[in-house]
């Protein structure tokens, strides 16, 4: 009889979960002007449902920008769906389409005149090197009920370029470790080594150091916000801004409607 009532008390440990959470980018591009990305994505086991919301404020950036879409990747079934929200219409794409090519995942060479924003690239430019690195670290908010820490890395070029970096860190976030784990699960079926799957809460900054390990020390914990600002030419005036929050993340028992197509969508060829 114990037995049995101890059984009835505990957590339903067999249970599969799911995993919802949602990233809200903010970009603020010259000439385009300020740019909202909202992504949901839904983890189960071997299978994501990612949903993407892009919205531009100016006139014209709305006509080029503007866009909701959905896709559904299901390893399970070996099945891979798109569709797009404002039409209301979804197709089927092959799976083929969604397995790892490293063709595809392997950034084109830049040659040395070409124009970019060069933090994305190597650190070592002999012609434009980095010359100062400079971090502080603070106590800050509280973030998903967890204390968190700022960190505030800052890159100089040798013209000037400056490159900023604010970061908030957890030292331990087991809901966002379950939707890495889902995610690497999924990615590795699909083809991709183990070595390039990025995992959830990593950091810009630590991103970096997969380049150039001798820059600085890593952030350790995860990363769950993030600023970075980049200014050219010791200008007053940053070229460009990105804020990144993760602003929820929810672990749920597992609901396989939460991975469909609205009924009232079309089907359509592409």
């Amino acid at each position: 009889i114990l037995l049995f009532i101890l059984v009835l008390n505990s957590p339903v440990t067999s249970q599969t979960r799911q995993v919802t959470m949602q990233i809200s980018l903010d970009f603020i591009i010259p000439y385009v002007g300020p740019i909202n990305r909202l992504e949901t994505l839904v983890f189960g086991p071997n299978i994501r449902h990612s949903i993407e919301k892009l919205e531009a404020e100016r006139y014209y950036a709305k006509l080029f920008v503007n866009d909701h879409k959905g896709k559904i990747v299901d390893v399970n079934k070996k099945s891979f769906y798109k569709y797009n929200m404002n039409d209301e219409e979804y197709w089927e794409v092959p799976f083929e389409k969604v397995l790892y090519n490293p063709k595809i995942e392997q950034p084109e060479k830049r040659g040395r005149g070409s124009k970019s924003s060069s933090w994305s690239m190597n650190f070592f430019d002999e012609d434009n090197p980095v010359v100062d690195i400079s971090r502080d670290n603070t106590g800050d908010m509280i973030i998903f009920e967890k204390q968190s820490e700022k960190w505030v890395t800052k890159y100089t070029r040798a013209n000037g370029d400056r490159l900023v970096i604010e970061e908030w860190s957890v030292k331990q976030f087991p809901e966002l470790s379950i939707a890495d784990s889902l995610n690497r699960s999924l990615e590795k079926n699909l083809g991709k080594p183990d070595s390039v799957i990025i995992p959830f809460g990593k950091g810009f900054s630590n991103l970096i150091l997969d380049r150039n390990p001798d820059l600085h020390d890593k952030i350790s914990g995860k990363i769950i916000k993030a600023n970075i600002t980049s200014y050219e030419n010791n200008e007053d005036e940053p070229n460009f801004t990105m804020k990144m929050d993760l602003i929820k993340l929810d672990i749920e028992n597992f609901d396989e409607q939460q991975f469909g197509i609205p009924n009232n969508y079309k089907e359509v060829k592409k």
